[in-house]
């Protein structure tokens, strides 16, 4: 602990050496107070002087919440869920909040487990990009006073914010209708509680069948993983047809790239004999043997977003009914569907 001639160093002594209120050397601390410029420097000049490190425990206490923000996600190793999280961090860091991240591994106990125990630790708030469709967790966990935001998924009754994946579809399918393909597949991963995924392949099946063009059912391939050697599983079921796709829209990024690698391995060449178009926009899909055309969608947005909701809420700034956005992706053409 801090001591001034044998005095612990408190709040109430760098507001007695700044020359303001305690309330106001409070709100000088935290990041996104409205507090003049000149009366934060006279605080924080105070806190350098005096060698000030707050109590977050007490505060925690004090407030009974902790300057914590709690995040669950599916994968800690899925570039789609580190650039959310880069941006939930950006957002947090302004606030001086830390961010406490756990893995589900898309198991419903471990994202349960974490919520409750966010919980039980008097988290700010909570953000989580869920595995399932039963959220009656997040419901309890904000009924209890902990604002909640679903990240990439909806929440018909609570805040999320989500890209419009349905669009995404769309945009896939209008980009392969208009280089003139007409023999097209479809590669995905079997997952019924996957709503962006349903989204997708909705968007894209409806703009087909408005083209007067149907998915044949041997082209419509399944996996149970959504990894780089699950898409080469589906390049190897590709190869095995007697009569294949013209193109592919493979559902994230991640298969795609399985697929592209396989089918080249094989012979068979991107985009000449079988276009492909994957999905999430990924860092590396860019720099890819084949750069990989794919849907892009605003991934650090979407974190950030979150994480401003949340804050929004701990203001008492945010209205009382749900927030809920939609963020707009972007069709991103390179090699491998030009």
């Amino acid at each position: 602990m801090n001591r001034i001639s044998g005095r612990a160093v408190t709040l109430a002594s760098v507001a007695e050496r700044a020359g303001v209120s305690k309330i106001t050397a409070s709100r000088a601390l935290r990041q996104g107070s409205l507090v003049a410029e000149a009366t934060r420097q006279r605080v924080m000049t105070a806190v350098a002087d005096l060698s000030y490190s707050p109590n977050l425990l007490a505060r925690g206490l004090a407030q009974n919440r902790t300057a914590t923000l709690g995040v669950v996600v599916l994968e800690l190793d899925n570039p789609f869920f580190a650039l959310m999280l880069s941006g939930i961090q950006a957002v947090a860091a302004k606030r001086g909040f830390l961010v406490v991240v756990g893995e589900s591994s898309r198991e419903e106990e471990e994202e349960r487990r974490y919520v409750l125990q966010f919980q039980q630790l008097r988290i700010g708030g909570i953000i989580v990009s869920p595995f399932m469709k039963r959220l009656d967790h997040l419901v309890a966990a904000r009924a209890g006073g902990t604002p909640v935001v679903v990240m990439a998924r909806r929440w018909k009754e609570g805040d999320y914010v989500a890209a419009d994946d349905r669009k995404g579809g769309w945009l896939v399918a209008q980009h392969l209708l208009i280089r003139g393909h007409r023999r097209i597949g479809l590669v995905r991963r079997r997952d019924p509680n996957h709503t962006p995924i349903r989204a997708r392949v909705l968007g894209f099946r409806k703009t087909l069948a408005a083209a007067g063009i149907q998915v044949p059912e041997e082209w419509d391939l399944q996996l149970e993983g959504g990894l780089i050697e699950d898409g080469m599983k589906a390049a190897d079921q590709i190869l095995r047809m007697a009569e294949q796709p013209s193109a592919l829209f493979v559902t994230s990024d991640r298969m795609a790239l399985g697929v592209v690698y396989r089918l080249m391995e094989q012979g068979i060449m991107v985009p000449q004999d079988v276009a492909i178009v994957g999905y999430n926009g990924i860092p590396y899909a860019e720099s890819a043997r084949v750069p990989l055309t794919t849907v892009a969608i605003p991934m650090q947005r979407l974190g950030e977003e979150s994480a401003e909701i949340i804050f929004s809420r701990l203001d008492g700034a945010a209205p009382d009914w749900p927030r809920q956005v939609l963020l707009p992706p972007e069709l991103v053409i390179r090699a491998s569907c030009p």
